[in-house]
């Protein structure tokens, strides 16, 4: 590589966190808590490929997950994502909410998606509230499909970026290997689907102000870009 193509490559790099600086610093943050809605009708279809016996695999669609109201709240000790949906969980399990965590508000810190600057930069951690089925043999499954479910569990999955957007750890998941730490599960009660992820599993502490970005996971990509976003979220932890 020439100086010359370095140099513009250190330019570009600047004028991305220029970007992302200022689209931030204009954001009050919220102390404790933030409550946000979303119209209806913004999301496409669950699909899942199912067969009958050993016939061949066909496309099956579920509706999607359409979230009207996101509320995210801290207690001290755990933070918590609440999606009010339009229609009850199907019997599809499936991501309600995907989200970044940049967990000390500052877009020079952490992972910066190309491709996303001014809204994925100085990323931590990236994680989903999933609606995951209830089985009276399996347990709680967080994919797949059931006719007669026994019910339906929230849980919060979180991962930590490495020193690249594109290369992830998993923290909190189902199933739970290794490393990886099984989720606590949230009974979903009607239209409401609700969980929440411990401070400790991201290394935060009260007063702490981070940025969330946040998005329905149901809805579909437009030039390979996904979209969905609910506004950026800048909250001061209780």
């Amino acid at each position: 590589m020439s100086v010359r193509a370095r140099v513009v490559g250190v330019l570009c790099v600047v004028g991305w966190m220029a970007q992302a600086e200022s689209l931030q610093a204009w954001q009050p943050a919220a102390v404790g808590s933030v409550e946000l809605t979303d119209p209806a009708g913004d999301v496409g279809p669950i699909v899942y490929l199912e067969s009958v016996g050993s016939g061949p695999e066909k496309e099956v669609k579920y509706p999607g997950f359409d979230v009207l109201k996101l509320v995210v709240s801290s207690d001290g000790t755990a933070l918590t994502f609440a999606a009010t949906l339009k229609a009850p969980p199907v019997n599809a399990a499936s991501e309600v909410l995907e989200f970044h965590i940049d967990a000390d508000n500052n877009p020079r810190t952490g992972v910066t998606y190309p491709f996303e600057v001014k809204r994925l930069a100085g990323l931590e951690f990236y994680g989903t509230l999933d609606d995951c089925l209830e089985h009276e043999l399996f347990g709680t499954t967080c994919a797949g499909t059931s006719d007669k479910p026994r019910g339906h569990s929230a849980i919060v999955t979180l991962e930590k970026y490495g020193a690249d957007w594109m290369f992830k750890d998993a923290l909190l998941d189902i199933p739970a290997a290794g490393t990886v730490k099984a989720p606590q599960t949230f009974p979903v009660k009607g239209l409401l689907v609700q969980a929440s992820v411990p401070y400790a599993a991201m290394g935060l502490k009260p007063g702490r102000t981070i940025r969330l970005v946040v998005r329905e996971a149901s809805t579909a990509k437009v030039d390979n870009l996904p979209q969905g976003f609910f506004p950026d979220i800048v909250l001061t932890l209780k």
